[in-house]
């Protein structure tokens, strides 16, 4: 987003990414504040001078004169969420969040931060007169609730945490082909109500909810980068029915995906015409 440096906080780019398993950055410096949320997979971060192993839900800061590394370790899927932002009061906001001296946190529930990161991704579909105000108040309260959740414990904690991992994992490499989250559970041999406890715990989410996401969110990138008409993304997700999908995909991203994809190219346009 093309955002003034004179405003006290302002977007300049958020996103979602899946990444090689070669995938690595390491900035000594960034041109802005950066907030990342490593989503799924294993990663090492940079701290203090030498890489760390840590797990999904782990929040790393980084930006002018504060150095940030991220790669990805195993075979994944390796996805997270960024958002980039500049402003006169962007350092006084992490440090008001308590983002500015912890730079990596390791949270008990990440679901909340990825809700919040999907609202700033669904701004791309509003007017660009709305864009700035709606994704600068929820880059704000984003800030806010990755400093304000609990950290991850370890103990039997770490043990459940474990095997929440292995199921989300399990989910974001079949969402496409997966009947629903009984099969899941069965695929991970876990019994279907600790499956459900162990997402309502570390995603905020039940794993019906995850499962939609993840097919939503492969939707929106299929009419965002590919020609395909509504119906055929909805079948590339496993939604043998339009309006079903229809329906679900406005209730994760707020807008209809045909007026998503119309949007979308809209943005294409006026980007090409610069």
């Amino acid at each position: 987003m093309d955002t003034p440096a004179t405003r006290p906080l302002a977007l300049v780019g958020a996103g979602y990414e899946q990444c090689r398993r070669e995938f690595c950055f390491d900035r000594p410096s960034f041109r802005w504040h950066a907030v990342e949320l490593l989503e799924s997979g294993a990663w090492e971060v940079l701290r203090g001078g030498s890489w760390t192993r840590v797990s999904a839900g782990t929040v790393v800061v980084y930006g002018p004169s504060r150095p940030g590394g991220v790669r990805a370790v195993g075979d994944g899927p390796h996805s997270k969420y960024f958002a980039d932002f500049r402003g006169t009061a962007a350092a006084g906001k992490l440090r008001g969040a308590g983002l500015h001296e912890k730079r990596v946190r390791h949270l008990a529930n990440a679901g909340s931060g990825v809700e919040l990161y999907e609202q700033l991704l669904s701004c791309g579909s509003l007017p660009p007169r709305q864009q700035g105000q709606v994704a600068n108040a929820i880059l704000e309260a984003l800030l806010v609730r990755l400093g304000a959740e609990p950290e991850h414990q370890q103990g039997l904690t770490a043990r459940r945490r474990g095997v929440f991992d292995r199921c989300r994992d399990y989910l974001a490499a079949n969402y496409t082909t997966l009947r629903g989250p009984g099969a899941a559970a069965r695929a991970c041999r876990v019994g279907p109500e600790y499956f459900s406890r162990l997402f309502r715990e570390h995603a905020g989410q039940t794993p019906s909810q995850f499962l939609a996401r993840l097919r939503m969110q492969h939707a929106a990138r299929l009419l965002q980068n590919s020609d395909l008409s509504v119906k055929a993304a909805g079948q590339a997700v496993g939604f043998e029915d339009p309006y079903h999908f229809s329906r679900v995909f406005k209730r994760i991203h707020g807008v209809a995906p045909r007026d998503f994809q119309r949007g979308d190219a809209s943005l294409r346009a006026r980007a090409s015409s610069r």
